[in-house]
């Protein structure tokens, strides 16, 4: 009996113990537990701004799919918009976006770009490419991870970025005599199922030329479009190609039609500078100083505005209902596209101290690029704060710039070609 009255005290006692261990965790134990247990369980203030650490792709590729409470917030259009308010005030986009709007990417790319160009020279490795032609290089295309550059030399030139980074700076194509006068303007067509054109281009010896290129071929894949007059200014939407002229003419074609169908109108007083098509309008930039807007359906012009200023225009980037105008003495001027409006809304001066030759605009960022040989990044809010100006010493003139998923290219005066992409 002695025996088994000792037991009992035994195993009372361990019961005892056992119990008040349970209900006695040490610090470190309750610190454990609570953030295992309750991390998803955060109020939703402090769980934003702990991702605010945390990269948005990073967020809505990785995070979101740890449970449905993250999933939910990430695919919160709010969330991204209240974090781009925060991060980089201003009014963005630099006119009010019409719906829907996809704030979650707006986000993304503003973060990546921002972070790109803030951190220029480590975050990007940038290529001279000296002597890319014999003579000046005029227009300039980023096409995947190609680069097409044309020239005064009357050639076209490819280059693989891949390649160019690998510290190889020589074109891996080079088609010399591709026209037979100043090769002046280049269009990229976008994915077409069954497509069989890139590349479009156009020069002063008078011809639209198409093309289909990879890394190894540059061919044409119909017979050239002779329009009698140098061609200043190309733009391609799906099969539509159009064309400004020297002799002040706005010419439409089909390329998949004959030659001989194609349509004309003449709004301008002076050469065309810039043309831009989209399924319904045809905007067209002249030397007379104004901006033309063509309808297509009703065939025939809706809307001409005076670019003011004593400068006429050159250049201009449309995206979303923002369109960027730059002229020649280093102004940018917008307009706001809502409604077919096409007012202009308000004017900046870039800080260049040249012409303003191309402009390239997109959720992340807006580039200008200049005579005077500089490429200067904005953000791209009302107040068109700077980013970054990349000078470009010995180049010469910035002729025109290109920028597709983190690389630019530029084409300048002094036969050079100059890619910059991220690491």
């Amino acid at each position: 009996m002695g025996s088994l009255s000792q037991i009992s005290v035994m195993d009372l006692d361990k019961a005892t113990t056992t119990s008040v261990t349970k209900r006695s965790p040490s610090p470190q134990q309750m610190d454990t537990q609570d953030t295992m247990m309750q991390l998803d369980s955060l109020p939703t203030e402090l769980l934003l701004h702990i991702l605010q650490f945390l990269e948005v792709r990073y967020i809505t590729q990785v995070v979101s799919r740890v449970c449905t409470f993250f999933n939910t917030i990430a695919k919160d259009e709010a969330t991204w918009k209240i974090r781009i308010a925060k991060r980089w005030p201003g009014q963005y986009p630099a006119i009010p976006p019409p719906q829907p709007f996809d704030w979650t990417m707006a986000c993304i790319v503003r973060e990546e770009e921002s972070k790109l160009w803030a951190n220029i020279s480590s975050d990007t490795t940038s290529i001279t490419c000296s002597n890319a032609h014999y003579s000046s290089v005029d227009c300039i295309k980023v096409m995947d991870r190609l680069v097409v550059s044309g020239s005064r030399d009357r050639g076209i030139n490819i280059w693989n970025v891949d390649q160019v980074l690998e510290g190889n700076p020589k074109p891996c194509l080079k088609v010399p005599d591709a026209h037979k006068g100043w090769v002046w303007s280049f269009s990229a067509s976008g994915p077409q199922p069954g497509g069989d054109l890139d590349l479009v281009s156009g020069s002063w010896d008078n011809t639209v030329k198409f093309w289909r290129m990879t890394s190894s071929e540059l061919r044409e894949t119909r017979k050239p479009v002779n329009l009698k007059v140098a061609v200043l200014a190309t733009d391609i939407h799906e099969t539509k190609v159009v064309a400004g002229t020297y002799d002040k003419k706005v010419i439409l074609m089909d390329t998949r039609e004959d030659v001989n169908k194609m349509t004309f109108f003449k709004c301008h007083t002076k050469p065309v500078l810039a043309v831009k098509i989209t399924d319904r309008q045809i905007i067209s930039l002249s030397e007379d100083k104004y901006l033309v807007v063509y309808d297509r359906a009703a065939g025939k012009r809706f809307k001409k505005v005076l670019i003011p200023g004593h400068s006429f225009p050159m250049s201009m980037s449309w995206y979303g209902n923002a369109l960027h105008v730059g002229d020649k003495s280093g102004h940018l001027h917008l307009l706001d596209t809502t409604n077919d409006a096409f007012e202009i809304v308000q004017q900046y001066h870039t800080g260049h101290s040249g012409k303003i030759t191309s402009i390239v605009h997109g959720l992340g960022s807006l580039m200008t690029a200049s005579s005077d040989g500089d490429i200067r990044v904005f953000h791209p809010t009302r107040n068109l704060d700077l980013m970054a100006t990349i000078k470009n010493p010995d180049c010469g003139e910035a002729a025109q710039i290109s920028y597709n998923d983190h690389i630019l290219a530029g084409a300048f005066s002094n036969n050079t070609v100059k890619i910059w992409a991220r690491n």
